[in-house]
Parts: C-alpha cells; structure tokens; sequence
C-alpha cells in the first residue's frame, strides 16, 4: 500500500492561491503518523516535503492511499483520456482525484488517538528554565562536559541514563520530565555506519540520533541543540537544526548558552569560562 499527503496551508503561492505541501509515495503509515498525523493532533508543528509548518497556518490535512505508486496511476488516468482530447496527468491531479485513490484522512486520525478539535486550546504547562536534558553517547568526557557546563549556568543537568529507572524506557523517562525547557544532543563518534558497500563513516549511536528526534516533537526544534564533536555523520534531511561543533577552545560554550538565552532561559554570559 501507499500513502499520500495534502497540506494545504494559508501562505499563498505565487499565484496566490493558498500554498500546499505533498507527500507521495510514502509505504509506512506509521513515518506518516509520527510526523505530520500526531503532531498536527497535538497543535504542534508538522514536518513535511522538507518543511515544518506551525499547526496554525494549516487549513486542512487530508490523507489517501492507493494500492499502485502513482507513476503507475497516472499512466492508468493518462490511458482513459480521449484521443481528441489534450490533457496530461500530473501526480497531483492523480491524488486530488478520488477516483485513483481512497481518502483515509478519518480512519488515520482514529487510529492516532481521536480526531483533534481545532476549537479546543492545547493543553499546556509551565516550563521550568531551571533544567536541561542531556544525550549522550558513549563519550564520557563531553558528557561531563556538558553537564559541568550547564551546572556553571547555576542550572541543573538532567542526565537521562543516569536517572532511576523504576522499570522506564528513556522515552518515558523524557515525558515524566514535562517542565523541562531545554536539551543538548551530544553528537560523538561512537559508532560507525554507512551504505551497505559505501564508505564507513563515523556516528552517534543511533538511541542518540533517535532521541534527538523525540526531544525535537516534544520541546520544538528551537529548543534543542546538538553538539557535535569531530567530522560524526549527522541527519541530513532536516532543516533548521541548530548543529554546533565541541571543540577543544570551548567556543561552544558561548554559542549553547545563546541558544539557550532565546529559548527564554535567564542566562548570564559573564559566568562562562573557557
């Protein structure tokens, strides 16, 4: 099965219509749900044809599925026109047309939790500016580091794997952290990955890539800054991520507690050493 996506925002094209993003061709409805499905639900913002988009400037989402990619629907719709007739089939028209596709906006909605009613405010609470969360590798020292680093701000580090465990995932470990405003992703070279028969390259483990992903859905991209230590592989498909090097001068210091300040933390940068 395949799955296709249509956002349609209140930004307007150069026409000015209002502007819409796609997605086709998408096998797994779970990416789908994680994305674009649930984030929309939650009033978040939704990432999708290599944007994020505020939960505010979308207009309507809607989700369909076809059993054929759609090169082979739109060679199908291309075949029952008319041969008096000019007219070409794009892979939007195909998708816009019911009649190649089902709309499972409703059914996808369901089985993500209810369907969101947009007239009901989001539920929200008070963050606290007074902690940071801390991923980590294997890297003992930069973890050390970070968390010295975080402690000389007067504020106070919460390393996740050192954290009772009381039988939690390091997921649940994050959601019992509801107030926390802030986290640094420590990007070292603890692994080492790439293409099957391409060059090996060096990475975080991937519980880091993976967390740094669900600190980013839970916090907002603003909120979270990797920290990255020697020439380690980092996704490259996301805009928007503020990447910033560990060096050896301390220079990342200053940069981190910036990041912080506009994430509304009370930072003062004469307390920062090199």
């Amino acid at each position: 099965m395949y799955y296709h996506v249509i956002v349609e925002t209140n930004g307007k094209d150069k026409k000015g219509n209002n502007k819409h993003y796609y997605e086709f061709d998408n096998p797994d409805l779970e990416e789908i749900k994680e994305l674009i499905v649930i984030p929309y639900k939650e009033n978040n913002e939704i990432y999708i044809d290599g944007a994020y988009i505020k939960r505010k400037d979308i207009i309507s989402l809607k989700i369909k599925s076809s059993e054929r990619p759609t090169v082979e629907l739109k060679a199908i719709a291309q075949s029952n026109v008319p041969h008096n007739v000019l007219a070409v089939y794009t892979t939007t028209n195909v998708v816009h047309n019911g009649r190649y596709v089902t709309d499972i906006t409703k059914e996808t909605l369901k089985s993500s939790g209810g369907i969101l009613n947009p007239s009901s405010p989001a539920q929200t609470s008070s963050v606290d500016k007074n902690e940071v969360f801390i991923v980590h590798g294997r890297d003992e020292h930069a973890k050390i580091d970070a968390a010295r680093f975080i402690e000389s701000l007067g504020l106070k580090a919460i390393i996740l794997h050192e954290q009772t465990n009381s039988g939690k995932t390091i997921i649940e470990k994050i959601e019992s952290y509801t107030n926390v405003g802030f986290a640094i992703v420590l990007y070292t070279p603890c692994d080492i990955g790439g293409l099957e028969n391409g060059e090996q390259r060096p990475r975080a483990r991937q519980n880091v890539v993976f967390e740094h992903g669900f600190l980013i859905g839970k916090l907002g991209r603003s909120n979270v800054c990797a920290l990255v230590k020697g020439q380690v592989e980092k996704p490259n498909d996301i805009s928007g991520i503020a990447y910033i090097p560990l060096d050896d001068h301390g220079a990342w210091k200053m940069k981190v507690a910036q990041e912080m300040r506009s994430a509304g933390y009370n930072i003062d940068l004469n307390n920062i050493t090199f």
